[in-house]
């Protein structure tokens, strides 16, 4: 009995470890030149990379499946907001990311970036 409810233990300890809240078929490197200059976005696992308009900052992260909740740790200006949501999917082949935020109707596409 001791050694089930040692296995059970140990299981549950694995599962809170594990990253449930990231999809991974969206990590890597995605680039959209759909908007006024190229978006690069960097997916990790615990973190999100955004390039823009030659800046960089970086995000944590953490995803439901239709939406990205994403919150700002560098170049954080105290009159702006650090908390975002955008909704997003892939396409089948999931090479594709379509990322909506939720103030506007414009949907921006990404295309994964392959190693060179």
């Amino acid at each position: 009995m001791k050694t089930v409810i040692r296995t059970l233990f140990l299981v549950l300890i694995l599962q809170s470890c594990s990253n449930k809240k990231n999809n991974s078929e969206i990590f890597g490197h995605w680039i959209s030149t759909k908007s006024a200059n190229t978006v690069e976005l960097k997916f990790f696992k615990d973190s999100l990379i955004y390039y823009t308009w030659d800046k960089t900052t970086k995000f944590t992260w953490e995803s439901d499946g239709t939406k990205i909740y994403y919150t700002q740790l560098t170049n954080i200006d105290p009159e702006l907001e650090t908390d975002f949501i955008m909704e997003y999917r892939l396409n089948s082949e999931k090479d594709t990311l379509f990322v909506k935020t939720s103030e506007s109707d414009f949907t921006n596409e990404f295309i994964k970036k392959t190693a060179d």
